[in-house]
């Protein structure tokens, strides 16, 4: 009897431990995050939310990533804000200069000097196409202390603009403008929380947040988290790149409702900066997986996408 005893003492204590330590399936979510992350071979950092329905999913989250040019967002903020108090004027017009030119991605510094576009023009050039120099212009217009406080204040703690972009006449100097440079810093829920706030006409007013969202239409690129989906998906979005990093961010907009999504990737390996860098396409690829895992049970609330 004792020896039955013991024998069953040791299979329940077996079965105890086996329990503790198997570890829990893998979901398809974080399978797909393990992916992009070896396809990378980066720092990944993952927020998403189905707005009709509430889901939300996030990998690393809180953590800081460099922002590249979706510190953006917090400059289109102040300037709606601005807008909205009566401090700028959006038919008011600047002037493009060879010295207020901005080195980096954008139309503005391959134009003449003398050119006088409204700040509403350069509002559109600095999201869409993502023009450095418009990105300049408005901070210069606006103040570096007053974008950042404007972000804290509506519970941003964690999007902060912490540069303006290189000059073009400094393009050819050694060591380069750009080395070491930290333009902002964002966190993937923070991203996706503002996101969130302007599909909802909740950032700042409704007003402003429609209005904002019409910069984030304009011209996003679909070569990050759109690139797997049709056209029919309709994309609005800030991305960012600079040495290490490949972001995107934005709002998918389907027949099964409303995506925000946010990928950023940090320290990636691989060099380049063309449509197929592998940091670019395991941010497609994690974005489509995350959003045809969701849509698989959810209901079709929409016959045509707005």
């Amino acid at each position: 009897m004792r020896s039955r005893r013991v024998a069953l003492a040791v299979v329940f204590a077996a079965a105890t431990l086996a329990c503790a330590t198997t570890k829990p399936a893998e979901s398809r979510m974080d399978a797909a995050v393990r992916v992009a992350e070896a396809r990378c071979q980066c720092r990944l950092g993952v927020a998403a939310r189905h707005l009709e329905s509430g889901r939300s999913f996030s990998y690393n989250g809180g953590s800081e990533f460099e922002a590249a040019s979706v510190i953006k967002i917090a400059v289109i903020t102040e300037a709606m804000a601005a807008v909205r108090e009566g401090r700028v004027d959006l038919a008011e017009r600047w002037s493009l200069t060879d010295a207020n030119k901005a080195d980096g991605s954008g139309t503005l510094l391959e134009l003449d000097a003398g050119i006088n576009p409204t700040w509403n023009d350069l509002a559109t050039l600095m999201i869409g196409p993502s023009d450095n120099t418009a990105a300049n212009a408005w901070i210069g217009r606006l103040g570096m202390e007053n974008i950042n406080a404007r972000m804290q204040s509506l519970g941003f703690t964690h999007i902060q603009l912490l540069a303006t972009l290189p000059s073009y006449s400094r393009r050819n100097e050694e060591p380069s403008p750009w080395k070491g440079l930290r333009l902002g810093i964002i966190t993937p829920d923070e991203v996706a929380e503002w996101m969130t706030r302007v599909a909802k006409g909740e950032l700042l007013d409704p007003e402003s947040s429609h209005r904002i969202f019409e910069y984030l239409d304009t011209d996003p690129t679909r070569q990050r988290i759109a690139r797997r989906f049709p056209s029919e998906a309709l994309w609005a979005g800030k991305s960012g790149t600079m040495s290490g990093t490949r972001n995107d961010s934005g709002i998918l907009r389907t027949k099964k409702g409303r995506f925000v999504l946010v990928v950023l990737t940090a320290e990636a390996k691989s060099v380049g900066l063309g449509p197929d860098h592998p940091a670019i396409l395991a941010i497609a690829d994690l974005s489509k997986a995350i959003v045809d895992t969701w849509s698989a049970d959810l209901p079709e609330i929409t016959a045509k996408p707005e």
